[in-house]
């Protein structure tokens, strides 16, 4: 005996909203959080980055702002250089549910090079407005905006250099998309993500996860008219042939040390690398080998900015 239609019709409704409901769920912790102001995610009583904070509390620096392509009121600090004719920017982009004082410690070193820096807060993190969160596809604008900011504000023949860790890292990779202007001589990436699909779904540690990424894709591109499974970093990486330095981890397990090689590896830039940390986890690459890594980079700044820097004393 067949079902009656009407009961068939019935269950897959009541499926379906189902379906959306936890889809919902899910986009209302991942995407439309209502902005991380958490004070970030980086302890600033830690032996390691303390002496960083302390830096920062004390450094010079301004409270500035831009608005975003809808509006938002994007927040940041400047941080002048201590060498008045200096020419050099460097612009860094902390991760998802972080927030810009998360990023001192790069900040110092870039600083110490000589580097005028810009401190963001993506959007629906720390100062700035907003409610949710792209993994990098309306960030990757606001980046753009920031850096002509940066340029009509305080130099615009500057160079620019954009460093971004985790979603950071992929959102300035992204950014590669929007034709940003040849100012921009040199970018740091890292602990990038290739895809948000494959992170979404480590991030809820639950293979079935998966089924819901439709329905997540539905909800941000009704609301917010993009797709998640649509972003596509490794993609973005093969269209530019800006510099591009890498940082990972080898126990990345949230994104895979071997996304990250494959992505350089298809990069188009004459100058490229990657720095390898063979014990550290996702993000934490400078805990491990700071000293290392800022000797490494400072190596390559020195080459792509075709100048000799003088570090601070």
């Amino acid at each position: 005996m067949m079902m009656d239609p009407k009961y068939i019709i019935l269950i897959i409704a009541i499926v379906l909203f189902i379906y959306l409901v936890i889809s919902y769920i899910i986009y209302s912790k991942m995407i439309r959080h209502g902005g991380f102001r958490n004070g970030g995610i980086v302890k600033q009583t830690d032996p390691f980055f303390a002496p960083s904070f302390d830096w920062f509390s004390k450094v010079v620096k301004e409270k500035v702002h831009i608005h975003g392509y809808d509006g938002t009121k994007l927040q940041g600090f400047y941080i002048p250089s201590y060498n008045e004719q200096s020419t050099l920017t460097a612009i860094i982009l902390h991760g998802y549910s972080g927030q810009n004082t998360d990023m001192a410690i790069v900040a110092q070193t870039y600083s110490d090079l000589g580097f005028k820096i810009l401190l963001p807060d993506l959007r629906g993190h720390g100062l700035s407005e907003g409610e949710f969160s792209t993994f990098g596809h309306y960030e990757s604008y606001d980046l753009k905006k920031w850096i002509h900011f940066i340029l009509r504000t305080y130099g615009e023949t500057d160079q620019i250099l954009l460093h971004g860790v985790s979603m950071g890292a992929a959102t300035v990779l992204l950014s590669s998309l929007h034709d940003l202007p040849s100012n921009v001589k040199m970018r740091v990436v890292d602990s990038p993500y290739a895809r948000v699909a494959p992170v979404f779904i480590r991030k809820v540690k639950n293979p079935l996860a998966i089924i819901f990424l439709p329905g997540l894709s539905f909800l941000t591109y009704y609301w917010h008219h993009f797709s998640l499974m649509n972003i596509n970093v490794a993609k973005a990486v093969k269209k530019s042939s800006i510099p591009t330095y890498f940082i990972h981890g080898m126990k990345d397990e949230l994104c895979p040390y071997k996304q990250t090689l494959q992505m350089m590896e298809s990069s188009p830039a004459s100058d490229k690398d990657i720095y390898t940390v063979l014990d550290a986890k996702h993000a934490l690459s400078y805990t491990l080998e700071k000293p290392k890594i800022d000797e490494w980079l400072s190596k390559i700044i020195v080459k792509i900015f075709d100048l000799k820097i003088k570090t601070k004393k």
